[in-house]
């Protein structure tokens, strides 16, 4: 397949603003050149948003190259900058992936769509990075094609497609991308895997590309026949959208409260805990009979989407935790 068969399915007259998360590298590069093509035939609004992370020396620079080819290319420009980190901690790449996806989420209105360059070497370190932290099937499944974002979607249409192809095609249109230095730290969980680890198993099994996304497509069929046996039994059990009665929930195997438990968490947009948090909650928080109007907590006040889980003898209620 041509790039541009990716990208012709999500083409139509519904849909108002086509945007493209543009870093200056080379995939968020072919994609918005590949959609810069596609418009002059489709006459759509291209608009490109860049985020200046404010953490590499060369971060204003990079914002003038990709400014610079939206204004050769007659593509419109929005950039945003995060606040300077004095301090870069372990989990710099979430906080700044959430702060991304704030602005994203802010600036996403009604029908839609952000592009992003998310390639197949992305869905395989994904799938790696949350193996290793035990994430369940729908982890494990690995980066959503298309998800709600604010008031539109969230596209990803190259999943399929490798590093190399994109390089290739970059290289084709004569593209000048930008090569991030911290690609190379491998302090950094995901570039310790893409530099050391990635490549040795790739010596040994050079197909393992294509062996590791087609069990990340039979992950995702599983995990798509759970929800469905989920929200089956979760009609059974629930009071409302966000409260289930504790006697059937309890009347059901441990495999099937936990399916439930799982979906009743994403049925209400709320983060989903780490599988150390879901097993002190079967073994401990369920069993505790003494402790009435009891509550299950995880995330902090601060943070969007943490849980608190009441129970009493009737219910389990579940809510955001707030201040």
């Amino acid at each position: 397949m041509d790039f541009s068969d990716y990208l012709k399915p999500y083409l139509n007259k519904k849909t108002k603003y086509y945007y493209v998360a543009l870093s200056g590298g080379a995939d968020s590069l072919v994609l918005l050149n590949e959609l810069k093509k596609l418009q002059k035939d489709n006459n759509f609004n291209l608009i490109a948003i860049h985020i200046n992370h404010n953490i590499q020396k060369d971060s204003k620079k990079w914002k003038t190259i990709c400014e610079n080819f939206c204004k050769k290319n007659e593509i419109k420009f929005i950039s945003h900058s995060l606040k300077h980190k004095k301090n870069i901690s372990s989990n710099i790449e979430k906080k700044l992936r959430d702060e991304r996806y704030r602005l994203f989420e802010k600036t996403l209105e009604k029908n839609s769509i952000l592009f992003m360059g998310h390639h197949l070497d992305d869905v395989i370190e994904t799938f790696f990075l949350r193996a290793l932290r035990g994430s369940g099937i729908e982890g494990l499944s690995s980066i959503p094609r298309e998800r709600a974002l604010g008031g539109g979607m969230l596209v990803r249409p190259f999943l399929n497609i490798p590093k190399s192809e994109i390089l290739a095609r970059a290289k084709k249109d004569k593209l000048k991308f930008i090569k991030d230095p911290s690609n190379k730290d491998t302090s950094f969980d995901r570039n310790y895997l893409r530099n050391k680890v990635l490549p040795e198993i790739e010596h040994r099994w050079p197909s393992y590309r294509k062996n590791l996304k087609q069990l990340t497509e039979n992950l995702k069929e599983s995990s798509d026949l759970l929800v469905t046996h989920a929200e089956k039994d979760f009609n059974e059990v629930k009071v409302k959208k966000n409260l289930i009665s504790l006697k059937k929930f309890l009347n059901l195997s441990k495999i099937r409260q936990k399916n439930i438990f799982i979906f009743w968490i994403n049925l209400n947009g709320l983060n989903q805990p780490s599988a150390k948090v879901i097993n002190l909650f079967f073994s401990k928080f369920l069993r505790d009979e003494k402790t009435p109007k009891a509550k299950y907590m995880w995330g902090t006040t601060s943070k969007k989407g943490s849980v608190c889980i009441t129970k009493n003898t009737n219910e389990l209620k579940i809510s955001e935790l707030s201040a």
